[in-house]
């Protein structure tokens, strides 16, 4: 066998001893290297068919679909031992993985489709992703396809992660919900969206704390929230933000999707125009770390 050749057996043969695919079953689509130590004509790559065979020389079609790359060796290495060569050494490694994805979608850097590599616990795919969005919500689902109609939905809660991290199947679908976003806009020092972390409510005080308080600019008893129903009508509701940081009236909770307004003290005749406008803002405003 060439140096190349017995180069390329021994880092399959490595890789096949350690690597943390070794639960890893073949399917249709995986291209598998095949190094036969010694016999250099043998050593090849192969794309498993649909039907989950590979054609090789002297033994035809031969179905790996389903093993590991170790079973799958095992099986060449009897094919080959019955009529061709005596004591063969074989090793089967996958060069590229297309037979087992997940989805995943929602609130992660880097949505799309990824190739299971071996079992792959929730926060090891998460991580493929690049990891969590800074607007992912409390909630994450795996949709697990099972015969029709009987869909297997798993919740796991965001913050509970590393203690409820169950495994994940070829085929599942992970979703990462977005959280709600609470926006501040006009005579604040710092406009913005912030997430809601863990279904956390935050109250006008909170969200102007979030913005670094207000400008001397503001006109505090013109505030306003703007908030958009469920069946998608606007309602603009007065807060009189003077009073409340006064402590003379009630704090008031946000909803996921409000925008509190703060006008400017000189605009006044103008609100209906600056409540419009932001709306608009809120559309396109930079969403906060916290």
């Amino acid at each position: 066998m060439h140096s190349a050749g017995l180069g390329l057996w021994l880092a399959l043969a490595a890789a096949e001893t350690l690597a943390p695919t070794a639960t890893y079953r073949l399917g249709p689509g995986d291209v598998v290297d095949i190094a036969v130590f010694e016999v250099e004509e043998l050593s090849k790559p192969a794309i498993l068919a649909p039907d989950g065979t590979v054609t090789l020389p002297l033994v035809g079609a031969v179905e790996l679909g389903g093993l590991t790359t170790r079973q799958a060796g095992e099986r060449l290495r009897t094919l080959y031992a019955d009529h061709w060569i005596r004591n063969p050494q074989i090793a089967v490694a996958v060069r590229e993985y297309h037979s087992q994805p997940v989805v995943v979608l929602g609130a992660v850097a880097k949505p799309g489709v990824y190739q299971l590599r071996g079992r792959r616990r929730l926060s090891d795919v998460l991580a493929v992703a690049e990891g969590l969005a800074p607007d992912a919500g409390s909630e994450i689902t795996i949709l697990r396809p099972q015969p029709p109609g009987a869909d297997q939905i798993l919740t796991v809660a965001t913050r509970d992660l590393m203690v409820d991290n169950p495994w994940v199947e070829a085929l599942d679908t992970v979703r990462v919900s977005k959280a709600g976003i609470v926006y501040v806009v006009g005579e604040v020092e710092r406009a913005g969206g912030f997430p809601l972390k863990d279904q956390e409510a935050i109250t006008v005080l909170k969200a102007l704390s979030l913005a670094a308080g207000l400008r001397p600019t503001a006109a505090r008893q013109q505030a306003r929230i703007i908030r958009t129903t469920a069946a998608g009508a606007r309602q603009e509701v007065p807060v009189r933000v003077g009073d409340i940081l006064d402590g003379r009236a009630p704090d008031l909770v946000l909803a996921p999707n409000d925008v509190l307004f703060i006008p400017h003290s000189q605009a006044r005749r103008a609100a209906a125009r600056a409540a419009e406008a932001a709306i608009q803002l809120a559309t396109g405003v930079v969403i906060w770390r916290r």
